[in-house]
């Protein structure tokens, strides 16, 4: 029903359960749409995650964390700027826990005509994602660890919420 929304102009949200952006693709076509339905009807997918974010009454620099363990989680991308890696302590506030509230990690698909072209001749889920990635999507785990970088939340928090990069 939604397909044939979009097919005759309408704007349609909707909500898939995927890993990732580009793993709504294959959702869908699981669901029994046709692939050159899909090139002509969606124009983005937007993936999201929470995370818990440290408490900054309590956290405290983590001086164990390595740069290189934090780059080689989102390798071949590069983390620039600042690094300050800080570790849960835990205090009254956060109820010993060293974490207080959630934050969203975020990955937005923009449908291209390379990514539609990929679509239609082969949407193998590895080839989906380095097209999406070619067109300029930021995967789930990079935006986590720029959220670990600016010191926000820990990097066991990224990996366990989001999929590895492949």
């Amino acid at each position: 029903m939604a397909v044939q929304a979009a097919l005759t102009g309408h704007l349609v949200f909707s909500t898939l359960h995927t890993n990732d952006a580009p793993s709504a693709v294959t959702r869908l076509m699981d669901l029994g749409v046709p692939s050159y339905l899909i090139s002509a009807t969606v124009i983005g997918v937007l993936a999201q995650r929470l995370v818990r974010t440290l408490c900054r009454q309590c956290r405290q620099p983590d001086e164990a964390a390595a740069r290189e363990a934090l780059e080689a989680a989102v390798h071949p991308w590069k983390i620039q700027g600042d690094w300050k890696p800080y570790r849960p302590v835990g205090c009254v506030d956060c109820r010993m826990t060293g974490f207080m509230g959630r934050m969203g990690l975020y990955e937005l698909l923009t449908v291209t005509e390379g990514f539609k072209e990929r679509v239609l001749q082969d949407p193998a889920m590895g080839r989906l994602r380095a097209q999406a990635v070619a067109d300029g999507m930021r995967p789930l785990r990079l935006a986590g660890a720029l959220r670990v970088a600016e010191g926000l939340t820990t990097m066991d928090e990224v990996l366990s919420a989001t999929p590895p990069l492949e």
